[in-house]
């Protein structure tokens, strides 16, 4: 379960990654660069033959990408065919992907068919969740492969570790793996009742981060300064924002209900109570967009949108909220911090507009 749960996150990275730039695109071919590079696309079908010097990011029916990407390129669609070379890592999600071409980093893939063609070099790992997956190429790093069927042609070869879950495999596995080779049969009937028991709980932490994506790329989008500004007092005064958030979470539901109890402070209250709903809706947004742009910053090396950042942001924070006792402790310490924020600027307004 935990391999589909990534898998899952992969997906969901992808598609809010191109959603900003794939908007209003829908009837036709869309394919963007940047300054620094990248490019980013979405289409019915969409064929990509240039050079592509930074990262590739496209959603559609149909990919295919005939020529060389010069970092990670990352996909979601019906059919993915990767017939350049990547020099970074492929991470794709879709009914059909196909890799055909040399890869300098790893390999996450989910999807109903998954193929390595015999031509094809991964120099990483591969992490592969699909209901075929099929490896005929070399594999340098080590394998994680959960399917109910593979298959291996005549010039697959992994030097590193397998871990393999899986119904059916070939019997010759271990000849084509150099290190350790882990496997593990499913039976069917087993998983059913697994996937049943475990479906809830993953359907929901699914839906929690789709709105949490959602609230917080639309406040991106449309009110850019005002999330700039919070993310800045966060930035600044980590702990007084954090300190003034806790007071307001404490003492503002305690006045509404002392105004909600007299004549002529009931309209107040509900403006109040209306405003607390409001913050603590988007109070997280902040503090994961600031989280997101520092460790994205840190790990990858080099500067993105916002809109990533938040999106790297919201999984990282979605991933540490299922951790037990930490992950309530951060969710509540992250929601008092940007509770906060809001009303600092808040204030900062009032005061500059006298």
């Amino acid at each position: 379960m935990e391999k589909k749960l990534v898998s899952i996150l992969i997906l969901i990275i992808m598609l809010f990654a191109a959603l900003p730039y794939s908007a209003g695109a829908a009837d036709e071919n869309f394919l963007k660069h940047t300054s620094s590079g990248n490019a980013f696309g979405a289409g019915e079908n969409l064929q990509i033959d240039q050079n592509i010097q930074g990262d590739l990011v496209l959603a559609g029916s149909r990919l295919e990408i005939n020529g060389n990407t010069g970092n990670d390129f990352l996909g979601a669609g019906g059919e993915i065919i990767v017939n350049g070379d990547v020099s970074g890592n492929i991470i794709a999600a879709g009914g059909s992907i196909r890799v055909n071409g040399n890869v300098g980093g790893d390999v996450a893939a989910l999807g109903g068919q998954i193929i390595l063609s015999r031509n094809s070099v991964v120099e990483g790992d591969i992490l592969l969740g699909g209901g075929e997956v099929t490896l005929d190429g070399t594999v340098n790093g080590n394998g994680d492969v959960s399917t109910d069927t593979l298959k291996t042609g005549d010039n697959f070869k992994l030097k590193g570790n397998l871990s393999l879950q899986a119904d059916n495999y070939p019997s010759n596995l271990n000849d084509k793996v150099g290190g350790n080779l882990n496997i593990t049969q499913v039976n069917a009937t087993e998983e059913q009742y697994e996937s049943v028991s475990k479906g809830f709980s993953i359907f929901s932490f699914i839906w929690r981060l789709l709105a949490s994506l959602a609230i917080g790329l639309v406040l991106i989008y449309l009110f850019p300064s005002f999330v700039g500004g919070l993310v800045e007092l966060v930035k600044d005064s980590p702990l007084k924002t954090g300190l003034l958030g806790f007071l307001t979470l404490v003492l503002l539901p305690v006045l509404s209900i002392i105004l909600l109890a007299t004549l002529i402070g009931w309209s107040l209250s509900i403006l109040l109570i209306l405003f607390m709903v409001f913050a603590l809706l988007i109070a997280t947004v902040p503090v994961k967009l600031l989280a997101g742009r520092v460790i994205y910053n840190k790990i990858l090396k080099k500067e993105a949108g916002k809109m990533m950042y938040y999106i790297f942001g919201a999984v990282l924070f979605a991933i540490v909220y299922e951790i037990p006792f930490l992950g309530g402790l951060i969710r509540f310490v992250a929601l008092i911090i940007g509770l906060g924020a809001i009303v600092a600027w808040l204030a900062i307004r009032a005061r500059s507009t006298g």
